[in-house]
């Protein structure tokens, strides 16, 4: 490494920080850099005759701004893991650096609360950071702490992206990602126990929000319908989650409803007439179902994310619903390999010969297949097909 590399290398340390920034403001300053010459003027008394030259030199001095980021020089990925309490966000940053380490997206560089490292930690930059609650530290202390040991990082590894998992945009996170160059994207990804409503990127406008598709490191167990139901294997299930104002798809499937028995996902609002039985989300929600099921929702169902793992024939009634790049992968994904059907005109002609077509399906394939077996993408891999893209968009 020559000297000029060198120098600008240190200098990007040095700088890295939000207090080292402030620091080198302030004695960058006039007032600073006056004071400093009176002081070694009372020291020195002979100084004191140079004082006015000093002072006229210090006005014409051009102030240097502290250098954060080279141009042109980002490389590889940066990955946040923090909880509050937990690691459910911690575990997700983790399993995808890990997935994006074997893969041609470049370099990893880890931060989460998980206490035991990757298992591919020789192609993975990692920094365990403690969790909020831990070590007794108060909650200024801890911020202090992320944004030091964060702000380092970011200016050792110079990312190309930044991705952040968590429940809340910490004042330390905050601080170390809010110099990064707008050229560097920012997102926060959000995963099924997270909603885009709750989540505030007031203090951090340049970070974009995603929803991610339901992924876990850990093999997804298998549910079967009719066990929960207390049903016969025999008896054909229509599952159905959807959003009580889409009156025409409820009437649609109601008269499809024949030899079927209809059961709703338990939510918060009261149920359309006609539903046979009823099935808790926590019950369905990350599993591969099984059984004699045809699952039927709309583009506002907290079960979307799951599709790919659910893996059973789906109904998907578009009412407009913005959906996060990723999920739309996805969607196309599972429409083009024939697991998902997709209702884009709120038609009942359309919505009952997406009903017959996957009525029709040999149930075979589904449930006692591995998701593998049909070619179906992990949900991770969504994620990685975006982020090759060089133009992540966010629409």
């Amino acid at each position: 490494m020559s000297k000029d590399e060198d120098t600008k290398f240190t200098s990007r340390i040095v700088h890295a920080t939000k207090e080292a920034r402030e620091i080198h403001r302030l004695r960058s300053s006039f007032t600073f850099n006056l004071g400093m010459e009176i002081i070694r003027s009372i020291k020195n008394p002979f100084l004191i005759l140079f004082l006015p030259f000093r002072i006229v030199s210090l006005l014409f001095i051009k102030k240097t701004a502290p250098f954060i980021f080279e141009e042109n020089t980002q490389s590889g990925i940066l990955i946040i893991g923090i909880d509050r309490i937990g690691d459910n966000f911690s575990l997700h940053a983790q399993s995808l650096g890990e997935i994006i380490s074997e893969s041609n997206l470049g370099e990893v560089t880890l931060f989460n609360n998980s206490s035991k490292p990757p298992m591919n930690l020789e192609q993975i930059e990692w920094y365990r950071l403690p969790s909020v609650r831990e070590k007794n530290k108060s909650r200024k202390e801890w911020n202090i702490m992320i944004e030091r040991s964060l702000s380092s990082a970011i200016s050792i590894s110079h990312p190309k992206h930044v991705i952040f998992f968590g429940d809340y945009l910490y004042r330390g996170v905050v601080d170390a990602l809010g110099p990064i160059d707008a050229s560097i994207p920012i997102t926060w990804f959000l995963t099924n126990s997270t909603t885009q409503k709750s989540m505030s990127t007031e203090k951090l406008s340049k970070i974009n929000l995603i929803s991610l598709p339901e992924f876990s490191s850990i093999t997804h167990s298998s549910q079967s319908i009719h066990r929960i139901l207390r049903r016969s294997e025999s008896e054909q299930i229509v599952l159905i989650d959807v959003d009580p104002k889409n009156t025409l798809l409820l009437d649609s499937i109601m008269e499809f409803r024949e030899n079927h028995l209809v059961t709703a996902v338990q939510r918060e609002y009261s149920l359309p007439k006609g539903i046979d039985l009823v099935v808790r989300m926590k019950e369905i929600v990350g599993m591969q179902l099984e059984g004699n099921v045809i699952l039927v929702v709309d583009d506002k169902s907290p079960l979307l994310p799951s599709l790919a793992v659910l893996n059973v024939p789906c109904l998907l009634l578009r009412t407009g619903a913005q959906l996060s790049p990723i999920i739309n992968e996805m969607i196309r994904d599972l429409e083009l390999k024939g697991n998902l059907v997709v209702v884009r005109r709120n038609s009942s002609f359309e919505i009952l010969q997406g009903l017959q077509y996957l009525n029709a399906i040999p149930q075979i394939q589904f449930g006692a297949v591995s998701s593998g077996d049909l070619n179906v993408l992990k949900p991770t891999n969504y994620v990685l097909k975006w982020l090759e893209k060089s133009d992540q968009s966010y629409n």
